[in-house]
C-alpha cells in the first residue's frame, strides 16, 4: 500500500468513527440552531463592571474581501464591542460610527488608524508598543496578495511578542465574545480572563532575548565583540618532546620552536592570490592593508628594473592608504627628481608574481 493510499484509508477510517460530524443536513440545522441560542445569549444587553477607559484599546481590522463579515460581526456582537475603546483601521472605523454614531457618550472611540497599504497596520502595531493595545480582531484574507504584507506580518509578531489577544477569523473571534462578556460581567474576579486588556505581558522568548542582549552589551562594554562566546578555561599546556601542530605551519617535533615569524610573513604575501591580482590589473579596486602594500613595496624595490621606464625609478617614502580604489590604488609616490608620479601597474603585477612564485 502506498503512502498517498494508506493516508486516504485512515482519512476514510476518521470519516466513519467520527460521531459529531454533520453529514445529514437535519444535523447541520440542529447546530446551525444551537450557534444562533450561543449568540444569542452572549449578545444580550448588560452592564459592564469597567468602563472603557480601564481597559486598554481593541482593534478591529479587516482585508477589502474580509469586510463584508466584519460588518456582519460588529453588527451581531455591538453589545459587547461598545464597551471598549475600539480602533482601528479608517474603513472598519467608519463602519462603527456609522452604527453606533457619534453622539453617543457612552461610546469612547480610540484611535482612528490609516488605511492598511497607508500604515494603518503600522499604527496599530505601535499602539501595542505605547502599551495601549489589549486585543487585535483582525479578519485577515488568506486568498489575496497584499501590498503592505511586511507591515501585516510586523503586526501579528509583535502581537506575539506583547503576549496579547489576537482573533484572525470570523470563528475564533466570536468564541472570543463569550470570554470578553464574562470578563466584563464578574469585574476584578475575572482580569485574569482578559489580561492583556490591563497589563504589559510578553512572550515566553523575550526573556531569553533581553538575557543574549545583556550579554551583548556587557561584551562591548569589555571591548570584546558583541557576539564573543564566554571565557573558557585555559588548556594544559603541551609536553616537550611531543609534537606540537600551529594549524598552517608544520608540526614541529621533541620541543624545537616553530620559525612562527617566518612563516606569518609569506604568508601575508601569498594570500593575495593571481586572481586578485589580475583583477587589480584591470582596473578595479581592491583592498590592501599596510603590512601587505609596504611588503610589495619594498620587494619591489630590490628586483631588477632592467624592463621598467627609466620615469618610475624613484622611491616610494609615502605610507599607502587602508582602502586603495582611486588611480592605481590611490597610492602617492614622491621622487628625488619628480614631486609626483604614478607607480606602472604592470611593474606592481610582475613583482607581486614573483614574491608568490619564490614562496
Amino acid at each position: 500500500m502506498s503512502r498517498r493510499e494508506s493516508f486516504a484509508v485512515q482519512l476514510d477510517n476518521h470519516r466513519r468513527t467520527s460521531q459529531r460530524r454533520g453529514s445529514t443536513y437535519a444535523q447541520r440545522l440542529s447546530l446551525a440552531d444551537a450557534v444562533g441560542t450561543a449568540t444569542d445569549e452572549v449578545t444580550a444587553p448588560f452592564t459592564s463592571t469597567f468602563a472603557p477607559g480601564e481597559m486598554r484599546q481593541l482593534a478591529l481590522v479587516a482585508h477589502n474581501h474580509m469586510k463584508p463579515a466584519m460588518k456582519q460581526f460588529i453588527e451581531t456582537y455591538s453589545e459587547i464591542l461598545k464597551k471598549f475603546r475600539i480602533t482601528g483601521t479608517q474603513t472598519t472605523m467608519k463602519m462603527c460610527k456609522s452604527m453606533w454614531g457619534e453622539d453617543d457618550p457612552s461610546i469612547h472611540y480610540g484611535l482612528t488608524c490609516t488605511s492598511g497599504p497607508l500604515g494603518g497596520d503600522a499604527q496599530i502595531a505601535a499602539l501595542m508598543c505605547v502599551e495601549d493595545l489589549g486585543g487585535i480582531i483582525f479578519f485577515v484574507d488568506p486568498l489575496s496578495a497584499h501590498p503592505h504584507q511586511a507591515d501585516i506580518d510586523s503586526l501579528l509578531r509583535l502581537a506575539n511578542c506583547g503576549n496579547i489577544i489576537v482573533c484572525p477569523n470570523p470563528a475564533s473571534a466570536s468564541s472570543m465574545m463569550h470570554t470578553l462578556r464574562c470578563a466584563l460581567l464578574k469585574g476584578d474576579s475575572a482580569r485574569g480572563m482578559i489580561p492583556s486588556f490591563f497589563e504589559t505581558l510578553e512572550s515566553p522568548a523575550v526573556e531569553e532575548y533581553k538575557h543574549q542582549q545583556a550579554v551583548a552589551l556587557a561584551n562591548v562594554i569589555k571591548g570584546n565583540s558583541p557576539s564573543a562566546p564566554a571565557p573558557q578555561a585555559a588548556e594544559p599546556p603541551k609536553e616537550v618532546g611531543k609534537s606540537v601542530s600551529f594549524g598552517t605551519e608544520k608540526s614541529v617535533s621533541f620541543g624545537e620552536p616553530a620559525p612562527v615569524e617566518e612563516e606569518k610573513k609569506k604568508k601575508e604575501v601569498a594570500d593575495i592570490s593571481q586572481t586578485t591580482i589580475d583583477r587589480a590589473l584591470m582596473g578595479q579596486s581592491m583592498m590592501f592593508s599596510n603590512a601587505r602594500l609596504q611588503a610589495l613595496l619594498n620587494n619591489d624595490s630590490d628586483d631588477d628594473d632592467s624592463d621598467d621606464d627609466s620615469d618610475d625609478t624613484g622611491e616610494v617614502v609615502a605610507v599607502p592608504t587602508a582602502k586603495v580604489s582611486k588611480g592605481l590604488f590611490g597610492i602617492k609616490t614622491k621622487t628625488a627628481t619628480k614631486s609626483k608620479t604614478r607607480m606602472n601597474m604592470k611593474k606592481l603585477g610582475k613583482s607581486v608574481r614573483k614574491m608568490i612564485i619564490k614562496d
